[in-house]
């Protein structure tokens, strides 16, 4: 009853089984398997994935969102939706399926009472579907055969060319509210080991970019000229040079020949440590005068703190972070870019190839297009810019061929996926789940932390732990899930 995060490959047949089991439960019941299939894919696709768990806000959300948007059915079959739920609370609880942070069954059939009303309506409103349900709708009402690929096409061509006409200002509506509401969910996470916050503080301390922020801040202190183009001064660039032993050089000396340094802008690693400072809103700039944010006194003080908002503040750095000149997409989609280096690296929770970290940034920035060899390597270069740059933060190792997440990395990560509204297992916070939950997390974890989750887990239930693993694995039909239930059982 546990799916979160299963592939589709995994759920589907699940779902049948369930929804079997249901149908034989309720065969002397005036109920409509479709519609439990539907629920539950909802809580699969939607939600997460625990389909042994229900509040009745995910009721509503499912019968009064989920259904006019996306399920295609006939008027006609409207009337047996709420009552085929009210039939599935009672087959939970009756078959034992529901697990012990489940809403009461009293809890949840008052709540399909009350949003009884607003189902049908919802169902009704035209501009609560999405766009394929609308003319899938509009072509059951005139009579086409959805399976006839013929009727479908020929029922569209007579839209295009307006001899079937559908009021604009309708689909203009439905487009505005399936645009609001078909927000893709966060993403559903692996358990991982998460530092604790001593541990943090302690690496972020040593993190070369976030000294560099301190360091610049203090450089500032009580305010500082720039150049009337709001530049920093070449005289203040090279003494910043020094005090932050950045590898930046003034004037350097190349192919035996000196090359005058123009202006602070041409300090590659310099450039990014104000840019970072700024954009992490510890300076900024009033009337020509660099100046420390006062409020952020406190934050600087604290590596930890600081590397919080420095790993927020990285997806603005585009511009500084791109090579001179440079207009790729990763320059202009940083945030996106860092997300796509970022995330994987967290939900493997293992080394990937810098190649195929690249290939993952350029399939979502570039739609994965055929390029010219120029293109593809200004898109690699300014790629393996930000991959140093998060490197000297100590957010990621690099070596020549890979690339790898660091402790430091997984918890700033963590924190930053907590406040984007995801769910972040740890195993702190899976200690007062059920056995199930528990050990589905459990199973795709690496073993050390997976050991870790099950005896912290078992020591938190001393009197009631045993109990619930032998009866997950005595009526589980995960193989994996059973045996592993069995030997933590069989360890006490």
């Amino acid at each position: 009853m546990v799916f979160t995060g299963a592939p589709e490959d995994v759920i589907v047949p699940a779902l049948h089984r369930l929804v079997d089991a249901f149908g034989r439960w309720a065969a002397d019941l005036p109920a409509d398997p479709f519609v439990v299939e539907v629920l539950l894919e909802h809580r699969w696709s939607e939600g997460d994935g625990l389909l042994c768990r229900w509040p009745p806000s995910d009721l509503r959300a499912a019968l009064c969102d989920w259904f006019p948007r996306k399920v295609t059915m006939a008027p006609d079959e409207w009337p047996a939706v709420v009552p085929t739920v009210h039939a599935f609370v009672d087959f939970l609880f009756a078959a034992g399926l529901a697990d012990a942070r489940c809403a009461t069954a009293a809890d949840l059939h008052a709540g399909l009472d009350a949003l009884a009303g607003d189902f049908a309506e919802a169902m009704g409103d035209e501009s609560r579907y999405g766009p394929a349900k609308f003319w899938s709708m509009r072509m059951l009402a005139a009579g086409v055969d959805l399976e006839d690929e013929t009727a479908t096409a020929r029922y569209i061509a007579e839209v295009r060319s307006g001899r079937i006409t559908v009021d604009q200002q309708l689909l203009d509506r439905m487009t505005a509210n399936h645009l609001a509401a078909d927000q893709q969910p966060p993403p559903r996470l692996p358990l991982v080991a998460v530092p604790d916050d001593s541990t943090l503080a302690e690496l972020a301390s040593r993190s070369v970019a976030v000294g560099r922020v301190r360091g610049f801040v203090a450089w500032v202190g009580d305010g500082r000229p720039l150049t009337a183009t709001g530049r920093l001064r070449l005289a203040d660039a090279r003494e910043l040079i020094t005090r932050l032993d950045l590898p930046d050089e003034i004037d350097p000396v190349l192919g035996g020949r000196a090359w005058r340094t123009p202006s602070s802008d041409e300090l590659y690693d310099l450039s990014i440590v104000f840019a970072w400072a700024r954009a992490a809103r510890v300076v900024r700039v009033v009337k020509g005068r660099l100046l420390p944010v006062k409020s952020a006194a406190k934050l600087v003080a604290d590596p930890l703190a600081l590397a919080h908002r420095m790993v927020d503040a990285f997806a603005g750095l585009g511009a500084a972070v791109a090579m001179p000149g440079s207009e790729t997409l990763v320059r202009w989609r940083f945030g996106e870019a860092m997300g796509a280096v970022l995330l994987p690296l967290y939900l493997t929770q293992r080394p990937l190839a810098r190649a195929e970290i690249a290939q993952l940034t350029w399939d979502l920035l570039e739609d994965g297009a055929e390029a010219e060899p120029w293109w593809r390597d200004a898109h690699d270069g300014d790629l393996a810019g930000m991959l140093e740059q998060l490197a000297v933060f100590g957010v990621v190792e690099l070596d020549r061929k890979n690339a790898r997440l660091t402790p430091l990395g997984t918890g700033l990560l963590a924190a930053q996926l907590r406040r984007e509204g995801a769910d972040v297992p740890t195993v702190a916070s899976l200690l007062d789940e059920t056995a199930e939950v528990v050990v589905a997390y459990a199973a795709d974890a690496p073993a050390p932390l997976r050991r870790e989750l099950l005896d912290n887990w078992v020591r938190h239930h001393p009197e009631t732990g045993p109990a619930e693993l032998r009866a997950l694995a005595g009526r589980t039909d995960d193989r994996t899930h059973r045996k592993l239930a069995l030997r933590i059982v069989g360890d006490r």
